[in-house]
């Protein structure tokens, strides 16, 4: 099929951004002529271009001179006055700049006062060519109000090595001491600064609230966190472009890869926000402009949502082209709306001419408008459609931006390709998962205040419960995060991920000829693929089969559309059933509970009820995000002392859950060498090392030490690092009762006590009536080496472990298991059956799985 494109405004579109371009980078002189070399070429192009198409219709190209002539006129004149127009709007927003650069040039040391705006972010970098910033530190843009002694406002970014830097927050108001460096240029103040900056504070002034937005966006970064750290970076990461939480190993993994793009808010989140509105109104039975108009309200609360910085601006716009394409029912995105957006977007914000993100964006949906279609078709002769639509759209845009990214990655990521072909079907299920968790998050602000009129209704229940909602769909965002992380993990893990490439200008001269070779020669096989061939066949002269009658057909067709109508309302029916379960899974109450042994993976934490809000916590586990989930399941809001059994991180690595979120009363704790254990730092001030008979008495439940002595450091003195049997025999044992509703329980917990310790408790106890209790914690996650002698001493009713899901250490052993079932103890482990939710009725204990 022969394809026009609609070029009329790709020389202006062209026009534009070259001009700005070269005033932001060599001034206006030679911009000025630049946009008159433009018009040259255009005119020159036209006249080609007319020639060509008229020398087979001299007549009617006589007929039609003077109209033709009055447009090649009309194009040159938009083209004229479109290279005007970015001349002075460039030489306009470098004004500020160049006022700062003309006072203070660079090289100089000024004093600035100045406001943050956006986030400090962490750069390291190496120059290119021996210019720009090198090392690390952090990046902060500041908006200034005055520039040594002269009140001037213009944008800064500033290279910081301190780290007081990258404590400040967005709006805060600072004063600082930089110096502008000889990167600066018309467009763009740079500076370095090594001293620490000084945070203004004005009197009488009030902290900012969070605004409804900023409080759900808050609020799906920390639901995330129990759902692992993949997720937890990566959800709102490809959600809201909240990338706060994404390891530096993960960030490289997605930078090796070439998956960098899906933690960003890009075309591609904006397009599917768009479009998926847009069909949804269809589905309804909207018109096609009520489907647009949906769209775009939909996009525009998107953007609202993310924050309306340039950079997503300039990705709604792209992503609306695509979505606008789609919804509007034609095949692809024309040349001609793209250049329109060129020329609006950089007459708008003229920096964005030299912005690597507007630049690889329009690369890319211009990649996608040229060659997606062709490549599409190409690959569909071997592979089905949407197989070779996963496979086209980022060949083709890594095709046309590998020129570019080479500035910003002097290596080739060579597994692209397949990492973004294997990422593609995972990316819009995480984008809308995390998208309805947040809708569902924003719900509750608002509605909240009506609910709240209805009598006996708390605030705290409303909110749990919307939360419990937002975790379902989060539930369902999370796993294919997992695997955009395993796609980046494993493709970064593979030899030669990475491949070298000369480096400067012959690189990049390199790399683009072969880019253009590559496209041309994959139109050339779609041009001739797409070419008419000769058809061979035979004539048949058997008679044609008889036409169905009339109401036949209408019978069957009646038959086919109730059909469908059935298989429709079942699917309906079906699907509503599963969502109002799973909805009444999330959202059921947490169990009834005395205790709670909290399913922190190899790991011990067990919550021991104080109060209706309150607990005794008795280790902290290995996972800050397993404590803080269990913590937040359970309603725990206070606890009136944490029990660290010995110095071991499965046991206090999770106490960064508790730093500054839930207020801890006391600490208790032991280890081997007598020291704090290093994660409790931060409760120092209020921690103690108690000896055997110490007695702790919160609400309704009372703990007290059967042992063991702490170590005296007189008589022995710390040389070497204590032995890991040792720090496991340091473990305190507990006697633990819970006074319930319904009954009173008696723990024993013993940490990690193995055998040889487990014996010397036994013999130290005046009384053996002192260890019978009716749980016990099983020791060291059921591990051989704690031996059998410690359960018959106890003869627990029930017996917990807390271990991990298929360990590699083989916990809990069997011999264990057996001896507990031989003695009569009923057996809950967390690597069954979750957290274990306990409580006493009457003469029963019961253990619940939420």
């Amino acid at each position: 099929m022969n394809r026009r494109w609609d070029l009329r405004l790709v020389p202006s579109a062209l026009t534009v951004w070259l001009c700005a371009v070269i005033v932001l980078t060599a001034g206006v002189a030679p911009a000025v002529w630049t946009g008159l070399a433009c018009v040259g070429a255009t005119g020159a192009l036209l006249l080609v271009l007319r020639r060509h198409r008229h020398r087979s219709s001299r007549g009617a190209a006589r007929r039609a001179s003077h109209g033709r002539r009055a447009e090649i006129a009309g194009a040159l004149a938009v083209v004229f006055l479109c290279a005007a127009a970015a001349v002075l709007t460039a030489w306009n927003a470098t004004q500020p700049a160049r006022s700062t650069l003309t006072a203070h040039p660079p090289g100089s040391t000024v004093r600035v006062t100045a406001t943050v705006t956006g986030e400090p972010t962490a750069y390291s970098s190496r120059s290119f060519a021996q210019r720009g910033e090198t090392g690390e530190g952090t990046v902060v843009a500041l908006q200034t109000q005055r520039v040594g002694r002269h009140a001037e406002h213009t944008e800064i970014t500033v290279f910081a090595t301190h780290p007081r830097w990258a404590e400040l927050a967005d709006g805060e108001a600072i004063t600082a001491t930089v110096t502008l460096t000889d990167t600066a240029t018309p467009a763009r103040v740079t500076a370095r600064a090594a001293a620490a900056p000084m945070v203004a504070e004005t009197a009488g002034d009030t902290e900012r609230k969070p605004g409804l937005l900023e409080r759900a966006r808050a609020d799906l970064a920390r639901l995330s966190l129990s759902h692992g750290a993949a997720a937890a970076g990566l959800v709102p990461g490809m959600t809201v472009g909240d990338t706060s939480n994404i390891s530096a190993s993960l960030t490289e993994d997605l930078r090796t890869t070439g998956l960098t793009h899906l933690t960003a808010v890009s075309g591609s989140n904006c397009a599917l926000v768009m479009t998926l509105t847009g069909y949804a109104a269809l589905s309804l039975g909207a018109g096609r402009r009520v489907c647009l108009v949906a769209g775009l309200a939909a996009l525009g609360c998107f953007v609202l949502l993310v924050g309306p910085d340039p950079s997503v601006l300039r990705a709604s716009v792209m992503g609306a082209l695509g979505a606008l394409s789609m919804l509007s029912g034609r095949t692809g995105v024309s040349l001609n709306a793209l250049s329109a957006a060129v020329i609006a977007l950089v007459l708008i914000s003229p920096g964005l001419a030299i912005d690597f993100g507007f630049i690889l964006s329009v690369l890319a949906t211009a990649g996608i408008v040229v060659s997606g279609r062709a490549v599409a078709r190409l690959v569909a002769l071997k592979l089905p459609a949407p197989v070779a639509l996963c496979i086209a759209i980022p060949f083709v845009a890594q095709l046309w931006c590998g020129p570019v990214l080479l500035l910003l990655n002097p290596a080739l990521p060579t597994y692209s390709l397949p990492a973004n072909m294997a990422a593609t079907l995972l990316v819009p299920v995480v984008t809308v998962g995390g998208l309805i968790a947040v809708c569902v998050l924003v719900l509750p602000r608002v509605l909240t205040p009506a609910l709240l009129l209805i009598p006996a209704l708390d605030a705290e229940p409303v909110t749990g419960a919307w939360e419990r909602a937002a975790q379902l769909p989060l539930t369902v965002a999370a796993v294919p995060a997992r695997g955009v992380a395993w796609i980046a993990t494993s493709f970064a893990g593979l030899p030669g991920a990475l491949t070298p490439w000369p480096p400067g200008v012959r690189g990049i001269v390199l790399l683009a000829a072969i880019s253009v070779t590559a496209g041309a020669g994959l139109h050339w096989l779609d041009a001739r693929c797409q070419r008419p061939t000769d058809t061979y066949g035979s004539v048949l002269v058997t008679p044609a089969p008889v036409p169905v009658p009339d109401p036949v057909w209408r019978r069957r067709a009646a038959q086919r559309r109730r059909r469908r109508r059935a298989l429709a309302v079942l699917a309906s029916v079906t699907t509503l059933v599963l969502l109002g379960q799973g909805l009444i899974w999330w959202l059921r109450p947490a169990p009834d509970w005395d205790s709670v042994v909290c399913d922190v993976g190899q790991g011990d934490a067990v919550l021991h009820r104080t109060g209706e809000h309150s607990a005794v916590l008795v280790d902290a586990g290995p996972e800050p995000r397993a404590l803080g989930a269990c913590l937040r399941q359970a309603e725990v809001e206070h606890l009136d002392a944490v029990i660290l059994s010995h110095d071991h991180a499965d046991h206090t690595a999770g106490l960064e859950a508790l730093t500054g979120d839930i207020p801890v009363d006391r600490v208790w704790y032991s280890s081997a060498s007598g020291d704090l254990p290093e994660s409790a730092q931060d409760f120092a001030d209020r921690a103690h090392r108690p000896r055997p008979g110490d007695t702790l008495e919160e609400g309704s439940t009372t703990v007290t030490v059967l042992g063991p002595e702490p170590p005296s450091p007189a008589r022995a003195p710390r040389r070497t690092v204590p032995s890991s049997e040792d720090e496991n025999n340091a473990s305190l044992v507990l006697r633990i009762t819970v006074r319930g509703e319904h009954g009173t329980t008696t723990w024993l917990s013993a940490g990690d006590l193995e055998e040889d310790g487990a014996n010397r408790l036994i013999r130290g106890q005046p009384d053996a009536s002192a260890l019978k209790t009716d749980i016990l914690k099983v020791s060291h996650h059921g591990a051989r080496n704690g031996g059998t002698r410690l359960i018959d001493a106890v003869d627990p009713a029930l017996a917990v472990i807390s271990v991990g899901e298929d360990n590699t250490y083989g916990h809990p052993h069997p011999a264990i298991t057996q001896a507990l079932h031989d003695g009569g103890a009923a057996v809950a482990r967390t690597d069954q059956h979750g957290s274990l939710w306990i409580r006493r009725d009457g003469s029963r204990i019961s253990v619940s799985a939420r």
